[in-house]
């Protein structure tokens, strides 16, 4: 009994030991398994944060590319081959003064000045005969009723499916480029003037002169005493013609002037109850806006010219009981002074021909009082811009401010 007893516990003992066996074997295939999981959850979680992290970078990048693409300096706009807009940056609608979504679909002709439809039509037969750069300027007609010069630059693309073509376009504000470019021109032709006037003004005055002064020594004799009325008239229109010369003497480039450092607002205010006495006569109103302004170079006398030209061009551009304002403000570094009438405005055609000697839409103008305030800015380092509406027209004279009156 004992021997089985022996031989039974020693089985007992067997079985034990490879349960436990088979127990542990099982142990470390789920450890090893654990393990294996855990790796693979985390080479998984690595590549997951990969995975965001290129997604965030790419939607930046997205968003940096539509920010450059909407806030560009220039419109960016792709026309479709019926000529309509499929897309359109913001840089782009605002040159036309609409929102985006409302330019999507409509015939890009739409907002093409009338004169220059013909121009946009060739630019897009043109890029697309030629498939190559095509370069236009032509005007816009915008939602406001001004018009912006810009240039076009077209190239065709092919859609998706490589047979629709499209016009990938840049637009291009070049009204400051334009505008440049008209005042030097109208600089060139008022030196050139100028330099004729200081060749001729003095040698057309002296012969003047000696007409005048014989006139009024016949007038003076009791012979001719029935012909006083016409020696009058004469030397009246003499007179006339003396003072066009000496406005003609006055578009010369290197006329001297004695510069001054003085603030605007004064020689305005001196002018002021000479310029409300020639406004009261015609039944019209004049208002000063003086802001504190910087001292400036200026000549007297040049400036007293170019304010009263400004001011009568202003009144006698209004009907009976308009107001004209004279400001003077300080933008950035310039000190502007501007002269707003309430007249009809002017026509774009008269506007590109402003400042043009001998140029007037007046019965009895010479053409030289702008011409003159053109002359005078330019010698005081200053420009003229002009601003028209359907409510009047302002021009405003932007002197540059010294840095040592800043």
């Amino acid at each position: 009994m004992a021997i089985f007893k022996a031989s039974a516990n020693s089985g007992m003992m067997d079985s034990g030991n490879f349960q436990q066996s088979i127990k542990g074997s099982y142990e470390d295939k789920i450890q090893r398994l654990r393990d294996e999981l855990e790796t693979k959850q985390l080479d998984l979680e690595a590549k997951c944060q990969a995975l965001q992290e290129a997604l965030e970078e790419l939607e930046e990048s997205r968003n940096r590319y539509a920010a450059l693409y909407d806030f560009a300096p220039v419109g960016y706009v792709t026309i479709d081959c019926k000529g309509c807009i499929q897309e359109i940056n913001i840089t782009g609608a605002s040159l036309i003064g609409l929102e985006q979504s409302q330019l999507i679909g409509i015939p890009m002709s739409v907002f093409i000045a009338k004169s220059d439809l013909k121009l946009f039509l060739d630019h897009l037969r043109r890029c697309r005969r030629i498939n190559e750069k095509v370069t236009t300027e032509l005007s816009l007609a915008t939602k406001g009723g001004v018009s912006v010069q810009v240039q076009l630059l077209s190239v065709l693309h092919k859609s998706a499916g490589g047979c629709i073509p499209q016009y990938k376009t840049v637009i291009t504000d070049i009204s400051e480029r334009k505008r440049y470019e008209r005042e030097l021109a109208r600089l060139d032709r008022l030196n050139l003037i100028g330099e004729m006037a200081a060749g001729i003004g003095h040698e057309v005055r002296n012969p003047m002169t000696t007409v005048r002064g014989f006139l009024q020594l016949l007038g003076k004799k009791e012979q001719c005493a029935q012909y006083t009325e016409q020696f009058n008239l004469m030397i009246d229109e003499l007179d006339r013609a003396n003072s066009i010369i000496t406005e003609f003497l006055s578009l010369a480039k290197n006329k001297a002037i004695h510069l001054k450092v003085q603030n605007l607002n004064p020689i305005i205010e001196n002018l002021f109850p000479l310029i409300r006495a020639d406004a009261m006569v015609s039944d019209k109103h004049v208002n000063l806006d003086l802001d504190d302004i910087p001292a400036l170079p200026l000549d007297e006398r040049e400036i007293r010219q170019l304010v009263l030209n400004l001011v009568r061009n202003g009144l006698e551009a209004m009907s009976p009981g308009g107001n004209l304002t004279i400001r003077s403000s300080t933008d950035s570094k310039e000190v502007v002074l501007s002269v707003q009438d309430q007249g009809k405005g002017i026509e774009p055609d008269v506007l590109e021909k402003i400042g043009t000697p001998f140029f007037t839409t007046k019965d009895n103008g010479t053409g030289l009082g702008l011409a003159v305030c053109y002359s005078i800015a330019a010698r005081h380092n200053a420009v003229i811009n002009i601003e028209p509406s359907l409510m009047g027209t302002t021009f405003f004279v932007m002197f540059k401010v010294p840095k040592e009156q800043l």
